[in-house]
């Protein structure tokens, strides 16, 4: 799956659709938890750094997590264009091995769920990323027909129910979750015809 997004990298923001949803995201995250400039933030699934770089100037630093070195390389270019220098790049897929860093007060992902085959592993990982009172914050589809990917090459999930995931994010060790609306999606089909795509999300804290 790395190989496919590594090809798309380059071409990722040309996708107004994919920034507005990092843009809804980031505030969807920024009403539900009361993120303070003194945090350290993990974003896991970063992709080319859409939701990173909405969370960035608002916090110390994020650590954006991925599995394609296209994505990272991407990100890693719009850094130095930018001259931003509380963003770390890291490579890493957490369905193979944990993250050894830890101690981080928000760990967010968006959009990057269906593309995991062990979800609740996922959950589970990422919250021992946390430190005490430390919040998750998680964007996907919710659940649908199996219509809105028109490449389904690592498409593990069509969406998920809410209530699945508010039952995974309490087995991860989670509580004061809340899942709400995020966005939604208006894009055509596999099939071709228009349709709206609800992205929920969700968000727990571990134990103070």
């Amino acid at each position: 799956m790395s190989s496919r997004f590594d090809e798309a990298a380059q071409q990722w923001d040309n996708n107004p659709s994919r920034v507005e949803l990092a843009r809804a995201v980031g505030e969807a995250i920024q009403r539900a938890i009361p993120i303070q400039p003194q945090w350290h933030v993990l974003d896991y699934g970063a992709g080319t750094g859409l939701l990173t770089l909405n969370l960035q100037p608002g916090v110390a630093s994020v650590v954006a997590l991925d599995s394609s070195t296209g994505m990272l390389e991407k990100l890693a270019q719009k850094l130095a264009a930018s001259g931003i220098g509380n963003v770390q790049t890291r490579l890493c897929n957490l369905e193979i091995q944990p993250f050894p860093q830890q101690d981080f007060d928000l760990v967010v992902s968006s959009m990057t769920l269906h593309h995991l085959r062990d979800v609740p592993l996922a959950f589970k990982r990422l919250a021992a990323l946390l430190k005490s009172g430390g919040w998750l914050a998680v964007a996907d589809l919710d659940a649908e027909d199996g219509s809105f990917h028109k490449r389904t090459d690592g498409v593990f999930h069509q969406g998920f129910e809410r209530s699945r995931i508010a039952e995974w994010l309490a087995n991860a060790g989670l509580s004061n979750i809340h899942v709400r609306d995020a966005h939604s999606i208006t894009k055509p089909s596999s099939t071709g015809e228009l349709r709206a795509y609800g992205v929920f999300l969700a968000v727990g804290q571990t134990a103070v």
